[in-house]
């Protein structure tokens, strides 16, 4: 979902969001994961331009005003503890799937200004940006679709739907 209500997400509900990833499976029990909440409106719309949306469908992808998420957890790895580790899929996996038990929306995001965003929030250099996971209660609806001819571009059509194909189970099934 790339179009968010203007409705907060409590932070309440942010917490256990982060509870619920920081159970997640880590190798070696390392939990060298970190995570920060991102809710108050002024620090929300100063990490809004540092981030980039739906390169298949510039600009129409982008959140327009008034549609910009209403939170964020940003997931960094403190590299003091280990480096390397791909723990954070189970972690931000958690997060998105609590997050839509809950009724809330979201759009996880790689491509960020991590620099910027170091600044922005003063993060220690031990600490490296991983994903930025946006949340909110959904302005939009997308429709996952089967990929056809291996086309996995996803769009939006007349009626404004994000349509987002994907293979099939015989595509990715060894």
């Amino acid at each position: 979902i790339r179009k968010f209500r203007q409705e907060p997400v409590s932070r309440e509900l942010l917490l256990r969001l982060v509870d619920a990833a920081r159970v997640a499976p880590s190798g070696m029990n390392l939990q060298h994961l970190k995570y920060k909440i991102v809710d108050d409106p002024a620090e929300t719309a100063a990490l809004f331009p540092l981030l980039a949306w739906a390169g298949y469908i510039q600009p129409a992808g982008n959140p327009r005003p008034g549609e910009e998420p209403t939170a964020y957890i940003l997931l960094y790895q403190d590299t003091a503890i280990r480096s390397g580790s791909a723990a954070y899929g189970a972690a931000a996996q958690s997060i998105l799937l609590c997050a839509q038990e809950a009724g809330v929306a979201s759009c996880w995001l790689g491509s960020v200004n991590r620099e910027k965003a170091r600044e922005l929030f003063h993060i220690p250099e031990h600490l490296q940006l991983l994903y930025v996971l946006a949340l909110g209660y959904p302005a939009e609806v997308s429709v996952a679709e089967p990929a056809r001819d291996g086309d996995i571009k996803y769009y939006k059509d007349a009626a404004g739907r994000l349509h987002v194909p994907k293979r099939s189970l015989d595509e990715v099934l060894l």
